[in-house]
């Protein structure tokens, strides 16, 4: 699946009481997250990636690629105490990996230790534990 295609199949699953704003390129700085979603009053940026194919073929459900001003943007945010996402597609599958934003971009910058996914789940858990998450950020920075 594509990452178009993955977005399109992301806004028909939502829960009703989920705002959403697909971040179009060019509109924002570079390295913004794809989605901008509000979930019960708790804004959560998301980006969305598919897997990595070699030959045609998935080599690794959990591997992605985040591009220099996408890894350059999460570590960043999360200097600033943001919390961001990355939510990523698992084929032959429903459940998607729910990835911490600043955890992928720091692996991807130094390759020191792989994240791994705080859930692998249906979208609407993905967005209850990631609404949580930050939650308990902007509480703990408050």
């Amino acid at each position: 699946m594509s990452e178009k295609n993955f977005s399109n199949y992301i806004k028909d699953t939502l829960p009703k009481e989920c705002f959403i704003h697909k971040i179009e390129n060019g509109l924002t700085s570079s390295g913004f997250p794809d989605l901008y979603l509000l979930y019960k009053s708790i804004p959560i940026l998301i980006e969305l990636k598919t897997p990595i194919k070699r030959n045609g073929k998935t080599k690794d459900n959990t591997l992605f690629k985040l591009e220099k001003s996408q890894i350059a943007w999460h570590l960043k945010y999360n200097k600033f105490k943001g919390v961001s996402f990355i939510l990523h597609q698992v084929p032959l599958n429903s459940n998607l990996f729910l990835f911490d934003g600043y955890k992928s971009a720091l692996y991807q910058a130094t390759k020191l230790e792989k994240p791994n996914p705080i859930i692998q789940a249906p979208l609407k858990e993905c967005l209850e534990v990631a609404r949580k998450i930050v939650l308990e950020k902007m509480l703990l920075v408050s």
